[in-house]
């Protein structure tokens, strides 16, 4: 029997194929490694890239918010922190879909990543350095910039800066440690504020060395941020312009129900008769205590006629301004006259003067009407007077209630501002009326008792 004997080259051939096949792997191996880093690099980076594309950036303590570059219906903030917040309003995954479309998934998943993720990701990009092969030196880094020098703060005070109806302003000198508030006016910052700064029904506007410490809050306002300024607490911003309703009218050009009673024109216009309201309250319980004959009189001229001390008033507005510039021009042609002009200013005080006592004393004269009609058990003048004032304005104030419904309600918003408006100006004209009226009763008293012959006495 004979032998089998192996081919000599089977050994070599299965080596070879071997080594191949090894090598293959670990090329695969190799690419598969070098690939997932690079792609885990390049999905952020991309994330990043989309988000900056359409928003704005800013951050937050507790993660970041973004502001539309472009309208976006009426999305004007984003808040990501633990939740979602749009306007200042947490909002479901399917909401956010519904509101800002396409941009939910990046949203979302940014949502996934917690507040220090989301500052590294946002952070500055670092230039990358070219390595050339030939020179295998690292490159020098480079000097880290200078820190520019924090202002100097030569004028501190302590507590809280709060201001009504005007506006706050800290220097680029200045250093307040408490809260700095302002209602119905803005807040500008060029210093440093230890605490949160608020600004209600106004903006918030912070200069290049400005630095708060706390949360920056805007109601009805803006921030407005300059290059360098710094904000260690949170930001929240929530504009009035979504209040009341909005309706697409193209046929009225623009001029149709949401220019008039959509956005933030509604509350503006309630809290200014609002504090009209008090104001009226307030300077004529100021001219009840100072001047109460003059408004108890013109009360009486009020409910005895009203209907002449309305007439007098009306003839007698529509003649002020035209005798005042004509007296005015008589005065600057003569010579005489001239030294004269100086007591114009007073004359229209005094004119201001005698509308607000005329007002007045209408309001005292309806707030005793409405007492004695309806039973109201009051020996207050003043509340009298507060109460007429109430009454006066209480058309317009329904009506700037009702303008907060929305376009639905503007018929019934029209017919309210109408008769209000007409009724305070026709309280106004009366008054005035009243009040001309009672003057010239007692200059023609006076005269008469002039003009009559003194009787002598008799004997003894």
């Amino acid at each position: 029997m004979k032998r089998l004997i192996t081919p000599s080259y089977t050994a070599p051939a299965a080596t070879r194929l071997v080594l191949m096949l090894f090598t293959l792997v670990v090329a695969i191996a190799a690419a598969t490694v070098h690939a997932v880093p690079q792609a885990a690099v390049d999905e952020p980076q991309t994330l990043r890239a989309r988000i900056e594309q359409r928003y704005d950036v800013v951050p937050l303590s507790s993660g970041l918010a973004l502001r539309p570059k472009s309208p976006r219906g009426d999305v004007r903030l984003i808040e990501i922190s633990d939740t979602i917040a749009i306007n200042g309003v947490p909002v479901s995954g399917r909401e956010l879909r519904e509101r800002v479309g396409a941009d939910a998934d990046a949203i979302l998943r940014l949502s996934y990543l917690d507040a220090k993720a989301l500052r590294e990701l946002f952070g500055p990009v670092a230039p990358e350095r070219e390595i050339r092969p030939e020179r295998d030196v690292p490159a020098q880094p480079e000097a880290p910039p200078a820190a520019r020098p924090l202002p100097r703060r030569t004028h501190r005070s302590g507590g809280d800066r709060v201001r009504v109806f005007g506006d706050v302003v800290v220097d680029e000198d200045e250093e307040v440690s408490g809260q700095v508030v302002a209602v119905l006016g803005s807040v500008r910052i060029n210093g440093e504020v230890g605490n949160q700064v608020v600004a209600v029904l106004g903006s918030v506007d912070l200069g290049p060395r400005a630095i708060v410490h706390g949360d920056v809050v805007t109601v009805g306002g803006r921030l407005r941020r300059a290059p360098g300024s710094q904000i260690n607490g949170a930001v929240t911003e929530v504009p009035l312009s979504d209040v009341g309703a909005s309706v697409n009218t193209p046929w009225l050009g623009g001029w149709g129900p949401r220019s008039v009673f959509g956005g933030f024109h509604p509350v503006a216009r309630l809290t200014g008769t609002t504090f009209r309201f008090i104001l009226l309250a307030l300077a004529g319980c100021l001219a009840l205590l100072v001047a109460r004959r003059a408004v108890e009189g013109s009360a009486q001229r009020v409910t005895d006629d009203p209907l002449k001390a309305t007439l007098v008033g009306l003839v007698a507005w529509v003649l002020f301004v035209p005798v005042f510039v004509l007296t005015a021009i008589v005065l600057a042609i003569s010579l005489v006259g001239i030294p004269l002009l100086v007591l114009l200013p007073f004359a229209v005080v005094a004119a201001l003067a005698m509308a607000v006592v005329g007002f007045s004393g209408t309001a005292y004269a309806v707030g005793q009407w409405v007492r004695r009609r309806f039973g109201i058990v009051t020996t207050s003048a003043f509340a009298d007077l507060c109460l007429g004032i109430l009454v006066i304005l209480l058309p317009l104030l329904l009506g700037r209630v009702v303008a907060l419904g929305g376009w639905r309600f503007s018929p019934v918003v029209f017919l309210l501002v109408a008769v209000g408006l007409g009724v305070e100006f026709l309280a106004w004209a009366s008054g005035f009326g009243a009040v001309l009226t009672n003057m010239f009763s007692r200059w023609q008293a006076t005269r008469a008792k002039r003009a009559a012959p003194q009787t002598p006495s008799p004997a003894p």
